[in-house]
C-alpha cells in the first residue's frame, strides 16, 4: 500500500479543506456574495477529500503520464460525484446540483464541462500541489498527528450530526408548508363558492360573505408566515445556509413550496 491509514486521514483533511476554499471562492466570483459552500456547516467538503484521496490511492503509478493522468482523474472524479449526487438524492429526496441545463450532462448529476475542469485539477493537484502537502504530513510529530485527527474527526461527527438534524427540520417544515398551502386554497375555495352562492341568493348576503373571507383565512396565512420566517431567520446556519450554498437545490416531495422560499429568501438578502 502506497499510504499509510495515517497519512490517508490528514490527506482527507487538508484536500476537504482546500476544497472548501476553492467552492466559496469559485460561488462568490459567480454570485457576488459570500456565501459558506458546502453540505455541512464547518470549512470542509469532504467529497473533495474523498475523491483526492481515491485519485492518489488508484493514480500515483502514473504520476508522469499526462494523459492517463488527465483522464483517471476525470473518471474518478466524474464517478463520485455522480455516486455522490444519486446517493444524496435518494436519502434526502433532494437534488443538491442539477447540470441538466449543461451539455453532454448524465441525470444532471454531471456534465462535460465540469468533468473536464475535475481532470485538469486532479493533473495539477497530483503533480504540484500533493508534494509539498506529503512533506507537510510527513513533518508532523506522529503522536500530535493523531491526536488532531481524532479532534477533527469528533468535530466532523458532530457536524455531520447537526447537518442531518437541521435536513430533517427542514423537511417537517416544507411539509407542514405544503399542508397549509392546501388548506388555505381548500378555504380560498370554499369562501369563493359561499360568495357565489350568496350573490345569487341576496346581496345582503354576498356582503356578509366577503366580510367573513379575512377571518377565515388569516390564521392560515399566519401559521405558514412564521413558519417561513423560522426558517429563514430562526436556522440561521442550517436550513438557511444550506439554501444559500446550494442554490440549484430541489426537493423532490415538496418542489413547489422550496422554490417559492428560495426566492422569498433571495429577496430577504437583496434588502
Amino acid at each position: 500500500m502506497p499510504f499509510t491509514p495515517y497519512q490517508l486521514l490528514w490527506y482527507f483533511f487538508i484536500y476537504a479543506f482546500l476544497g472548501w476554499c476553492l467552492e466559496v471562492v469559485f460561488c462568490t466570483v459567480n454570485s457576488g456574495q459570500w456565501v459558506n459552500r458546502g453540505f455541512l456547516n464547518g470549512p470542509v467538503c469532504p467529497i473533495y477529500g474523498v475523491g483526492m484521496c481515491i485519485v492518489l490511492l488508484v493514480l500515483e503509478p502514473l504520476v508522469n503520464n499526462t494523459l492517463l493522468l488527465f483522464l483517471g482523474s476525470m473518471v474518478l472524479t466524474s464517478a463520485l460525484e455522480l455516486v455522490t449526487g444519486f446517493v444524496l438524492k435518494k436519502a434526502f429526496h433532494t437534488s443538491w446540483w442539477d447540470y441538466s441545463d449543461q451539455p453532454f450532462n448524465i441525470g444532471g448529476y454531471i456534465c462535460l464541462k465540469f468533468s473536464l475542469a475535475w481532470g485538469l485539477g486532479g493533473m495539477a493537484a497530483v503533480r504540484l500541489l500533493h508534494p509539498p502537502v506529503a512533506r507537510l504530513v510527513d513533518r508532523l510529530p506522529h503522536t500530535a498527528g493523531w491526536v488532531l485527527l481524532g479532534l477533527f474527526g469528533a468535530v466532523l461527527a458532530a457536524d455531520l450530526a447537526a447537518t442531518l438534524v437541521t435536513l430533517a427540520g427542514l423537511e417537517r417544515d416544507l411539509r407542514e408548508l405544503e399542508k397549509l398551502g392546501a388548506a388555505l386554497r381548500r378555504g380560498s375555495d370554499a369562501v369563493s363558492k359561499e360568495l357565489g352562492d350568496a350573490a345569487l341568493a341576496a346581496d345582503e348576503k354576498l356582503a356578509e360573505g366577503r366580510q367573513a373571507l379575512p377571518g377565515r383565512i388569516a390564521d392560515l396565512e399566519a401559521r405558514r408566515d412564521l413558519l417561513r420566517a423560522a426558517i429563514t431567520d430562526r436556522r440561521l446556519f442550517g436550513a438557511r445556509r444550506l439554501l444559500r450554498a446550494f442554490p440549484g437545490m430541489h426537493n423532490l416531495r415538496h418542489r413547489e413550496v422550496l422554490e417559492a422560499h428560495k426566492a422569498e429568501l433571495e429577496e430577504k438578502l437583496r434588502r
